[in-house]
């Protein structure tokens, strides 16, 4: 530690949107390197927590994730709380980049729109039910049911199996990269996400993935031609519904939505920083 090194103290509260759950510290006026410290801090005292987000109520909606990655669920969980779970909708800046559309819908569930990547390559078929859904903020491959079934026979070392997929494709140039292995579970489509972010070097096997879960309805509207509306099963057992709006070839909207729960406690933390 430096010698210039001070010990601050951090409030933060623990939300779980469909199973992922978010730590969202109070402040956002950390630099990168004390936003991995934080994070690490805040993952080594609570197992649970896969992701790290920076709000601050007291101003305009703003998130910033700690490794800079978009996070879907962390973007609406984030707009739950700018909202305080009652019904309405805003535009939250999201890692300095983008404004993003979120909000709360009536019957208490947290939604927000995906920024969508607007070029020639949004969706690549890699291989026989591989594809590679690019974001902003965030790259996913796509493994259908039918190719997924023999990695998942092998459910331990699907970390170890999504790293291989994101070397094998040249992927660590992206702020994040999802690997989604699907199957066919209680009459649902569910993912298995793999989710690997450069900047703060974690990989999870995640409970829940919102942007996967949008990367995945994409695939399928793109094959089929025409909007797509899917309840998608997370690893925790929760729905996330994704909405994907497709016309004359293109992606036109991208949306998810589901439950948030919290503890309701707030947290405190001393660090050096």
């Amino acid at each position: 530690m430096k010698n210039s090194s001070k010990s601050v103290q951090i409030e933060y509260s623990i939300y779980r949107p469909a199973g992922n759950d978010t730590a969202f510290v109070y402040g956002l006026s950390y630099t990168q390197e004390q936003r991995k410290l934080i994070n690490d801090s805040i993952m080594a005292k609570h197992s649970n927590v896969e992701q790290v987000g920076f709000i601050d109520l007291n101003n305009k909606p703003e998130l910033q994730m700690a490794g800079g990655e978009f996070c879907g669920n962390a973007t609406r969980s984030a707009a739950f709380v700018y909202l305080k779970g009652k019904e309405g909708s805003l535009d939250m800046t999201v890692n300095s980049n983008d404004i993003v559309s979120c909000g709360v819908d009536a019957h208490g569930k947290a939604w927000c729109e995906i920024p969508l990547y607007h070029g020639t390559n949004v969706i690549t078929k890699k291989e026989p039910g591989i594809f590679i859904v690019r974001m902003n903020g965030m790259v996913t491959i796509v493994i259908q049911a039918e190719v997924a079934e023999k990695y998942l026979e092998n459910r331990g070392n699907l970390k170890n199996i999504g790293m291989q997929f994101i070397h094998d494709y040249g992927l660590e140039w992206s702020e994040a990269v999802g690997v989604m292995f699907c199957e066919k579970a209680d009459g649902f489509l569910k993912i298995n996400p793999i989710v690997w972010v450069k900047a703060i070097n974690t990989i999870f096997y995640e409970t829940a993935c919102g942007s996967g879960t949008t990367a995945v309805c994409m695939v399928e509207a793109y094959l089929k031609q025409e909007n797509q509306k899917i309840d998608i099963m997370q690893p925790s057992g929760l729905i996330i519904t994704a909405n994907v709006i497709f016309s004359k070839g293109e992606i036109l909207k991208a949306t998810i939505l589901g439950n948030i729960n919290t503890d309701g406690k707030k947290y405190l933390m001393d660090i050096e920083v």
